[in-house]
């Protein structure tokens, strides 16, 4: 399993584990058996940071003079939308692009690995948290999320649910585009509302940046949702053969799969 230092949790590296003071750990201890966590390294660091970057100059150039309404799909889409508002935050002077931020929750998942139809948890807001009912004052609404995956939620939040707010123009931006059959129809979709899809990586089940997987406590134990903060190293395989022991484990015990994997842990 030796990858590049660029991916250093990853087995085959010298010191793996320790980065800015946290501990994270390449294995987990499954039935005492120590069992790696993920599978390969699939998009580095440096490599997001420049799709931001490229996102944003893109932004910039099309709409420039433009007032435009920049949605984070939460909950992944939350590092890639901060990585390009930041870059824009100079372009923007410079072109006179409008950017304000704005967010909506959308849940596409359900348990680990397994995709739902999408529906909104929290409606469109804006920065302040103020329900947003009426987009017609920008000139164009960019989602911005992680990944392009059946491709189901970014055509149904383009073209049925922001239409119902007057949006001029609707267009999405991700980070990861993933490598995957889709059928004409919906590749017809993406190729109208995408503006940008981002790095393509093979269809594997990705950690990291935004990218996160729900270990079901079932009962009274709450879910644990693992992964979703900026990994050392950048995007990530995670190991799907282990999903469903993880998810035995962390109902027989949910402390101590916690304490094993404290440093991946994110609240919902």
């Amino acid at each position: 399993m030796a990858e590049p230092l660029g991916f250093p949790l990853l087995a085959g590296n010298p010191d793996p584990c320790l980065r800015d003071g946290k501990n994270y750990p390449l294995t987990v201890l499954l039935d005492g058996v120590p069992e790696y966590l993920f599978a390969k390294g699939v998009a580095p660091a440096s490599a997001l940071m420049a799709m931001a970057a490229e996102t944003a100059r893109l932004l910039s150039v099309r709409y420039a003079g433009r007032r435009l309404l920049l949605v984070e799909v939460r909950e992944g889409g939350g590092i890639f939308a901060g990585l390009v508002h930041r870059q824009l935050a100079g372009l923007g002077a410079e072109t006179g692009l409008r950017a304000e931020p704005g967010n909506i929750k959308v849940r596409s998942y359900g348990q680990g690995s397994r995709a739902t139809a999408p529906r909104v948890v929290k409606p469109l807001c804006d920065a302040r948290g103020r329900e947003l009912a009426d987009c017609s004052k920008f000139d164009a609404v960019v989602l911005l999320d992680d990944l392009i995956d059946a491709g189901h939620t970014a055509i149904w939040l383009a073209e049925t649910y922001l239409p119902r707010f007057a949006a001029r123009e609707v267009a999405v931006c991700t980070m990861l585009d993933k490598e995957r059959p889709r059928g004409r129809e919906v590749e017809a979709a993406l190729c109208r509302i995408v503006l940008s899809s981002g790095l393509r990586v093979a269809d594997d089940w990705l950690v990291g940046y935004g990218l996160d997987m729900t270990v079901p406590g079932g009962g009274a134990t709450p879910d644990l949702h693992l992964f979703r903060p900026p990994l050392p190293g950048g995007v990530y395989a995670f190991n799907t053969a282990l999903e469903p022991r993880l998810t035995a484990a962390y109902q027989a015990d949910p402390q101590g799969l916690r304490r094993q994997l404290a440093s991946y842990v994110s609240a919902e």
